[in-house]
C-alpha cells in the first residue's frame, strides 16, 4: 500500500528537519566542548572560525546524510556485491572530502588569518571527514538493516496468514463431504423403507442445505442465524427419518443471533448428537442445542440422550481426534486455527447417561472484525 503524496511529503520533511536538528545538535556539542576547554585551561576563547566552521560543516553534512543513505541502500558493504559498495563509498568519501578540506580553507583565509600550515588543515579535514563519514554510514546500514527486518517480519506474516487460510479452506472442505454423505444416507434410508413422500420431503430439505452450504466458500465465519437456520434444515430431515424417535429443543438468546461462528460449527455436534440419540437406546432420543452469551464469550452447547462418546465419570478437555468422528475433529482443528487458546471444546456425561458437548468462542459481530 503506497502512501498519498501529500503523506510522502510530510514524511520527507520531517526526515529533513529531524537530519538538520541532529547535526545542529552535533555542532553546538562540538562548540560547547571548544568553549569549554579554553575556560577550563585559561586558553583563550575559540576564534570566528572555530564556531562558523563548526555550524556550517555540521549542515553540509546535514545536506550529505541523504545520498549517503541512499548509497547504503543501493551499494550495502554486505551481500555478494560488498566490493562493489566499498568502492563507491570510498569514492563519494574522497569526494566530500575534498569538498571539505577547499571550503574550510577558503573560509578559514576570508574570516582571519590563516594560522595552521596547509598541510595540517589537510590531514584535519581527513580525520573530521572520515568519522563524520562513517557516522552516516553506521546509522544508514543500521536504517537499511531494520527496514530489512521489518519487511522481513510482514513477509512471514502473511506466509503464516496464507497458510493458515489454506489449512482453514482444506478442513472447511473435508467436512462439506462428510456432511452430504449423511445427508444422502438419510435420503436412501427412506427410499429403502419406501417412504416416497419422505423422501421427497427430505429431497427438498437437502436442496436447501445444499445451496447454504456451498454458498461461500471463502467466509470462514458466519453470522449465527445462518448457522442456526442450516441446522433447523438438518433437524428437519432427521425428524422425517425418525418420526418420534427424535425430539428436538432449541434454545437460543435472540441478542446472540448477529454473532460470528465459524461456518458449519453447530452441525456436526448435532450429528453427532442425532446419532447417540437416537441410536444407542431404544425409545424416545432427545437432542437439546442451547446458545448463550456469557461475558465476553458465546457459550453453545448440545445435549443428547445417548450413551456418547465420553467415559463414564470422566469430563474431557481434549477429547482425542477419534471422539465423534471426523466432524468433532474437525471442528477443534478449525477452533484451533481460528481463535488459538480462546476457545473451549468440552465432552462429558450428562447424568441421564448421555453426551453434553459445550462449545465457548469469542463473542464477536460483523462491525468487530471489519
Amino acid at each position: 500500500m503506497t502512501m498519498p503524496f501529500p503523506a510522502v511529503a510530510v514524511s520527507r520533511w520531517r526526515a529533513m528537519a529531524l537530519t538538520g536538528g541532529v547535526w545542529t545538535l552535533v555542532g553546538c556539542v562540538a562548540v560547547a566542548g571548544g568553549v569549554g576547554g579554553a575556560l577550563s585551561t585559561g586558553r583563550p576563547l575559540p576564534s570566528t572560525f572555530f564556531f562558523l566552521s563548526n555550524i556550517l560543516g555540521m549542515w553540509l553534512w546535514a545536506l550529505y546524510t541523504p545520498l549517503i543513505f541512499r548509497l547504503c541502500e543501493r551499494y550495502p558493504l554486505d551481500g555478494p556485491r560488498w566490493r562493489r559498495g566499498v568502492g563507491v563509498h570510498v569514492a563519494l568519501f574522497l569526494v566530500l572530502w575534498g569538498l571539505e578540506f577547499v571550503v574550510g580553507w577558503v573560509l578559514e583565509r576570508f574570516v582571519e588569518h590563516p594560522q595552521r600550515p596547509l598541510l595540517q588543515y589537510f590531514f584535519g579535514a581527513l580525520a573530521y571527514c572520515f568519522f563524520c563519514y562513517l557516522g552516516v554510514l553506521a546509522v544508514g546500514h543500521a536504517l537499511r538493516f531494520h527496514r530489512l527486518y521489518l519487511e522481513r517480519t510482514v513477509r512471514a506474516s502473511e506466509l503464516e496468514s496464507q497458510l493458515l487460510r489454506s489449512q482453514l479452506l482444506a478442513l472447511q472442505m473435508q467436512l462439506r463431504p462428510h456432511f452430504l454423505f449423511n445427508a444422502l444416507h438419510t435420503v436412501s434410508g427412506l427410499v429403502r423403507n419406501d417412504d416416497k413422500a419422505g423422501a421427497l420431503r427430505v429431497v427438498a430439505s437437502l436442496a436447501d442445505l445444499l445451496r447454504a452450504v456451498l454458498r461461500s466458500d471463502a467466509n470462514q465465519q458466519v453470522p449465527l442465524q445462518q448457522e442456526v437456520d442450516l441446522v433447523e434444515r438438518y433437524l428437519g430431515i432427521e425428524q422425517v427419518r425418525f418420526q418420534d424417535r427424535l425430539r428436538t429443543d432449541f434454545h437460543v438468546d435472540p441478542e446472540v443471533l448477529g454473532a460470528l461462528v465459524p461456518q458449519l460449527l453447530l452441525q456436526p455436534l448435532v450429528e453427532n448428537a442425532v446419532r447417540h440419540g437416537t441410536c444407542a437406546r431404544e425409545g424416545e432420543g432427545r437432542v437439546s442445542v442451547h446458545i448463550r452469551r456469557e461475558a465476553e464469550m458465546l457459550c453453545l452447547s448440545v445435549r443428547d440422550s445417548g450413551a456418547g462418546d465420553a467415559p463414564e465419570g470422566a469430563r474431557q478437555d481434549r477429547p482425542s481426534a477419534e471422539s465423534g468422528g471426523v466432524g468433532l475433529a474437525n471442528t477443534r482443528a478449525r477452533l484451533r486455527h481460528l481463535y488459538g487458546a480462546r476457545h473451549r471444546l468440552l465432552l462429558s456425561r450428562t447424568p441421564d447417561g448421555g453426551t453434553l458437548a459445550e462449545v465457548a468462542i469469542p463473542f464477536l459481530v460483523q462491525e468487530a472484525v471489519q
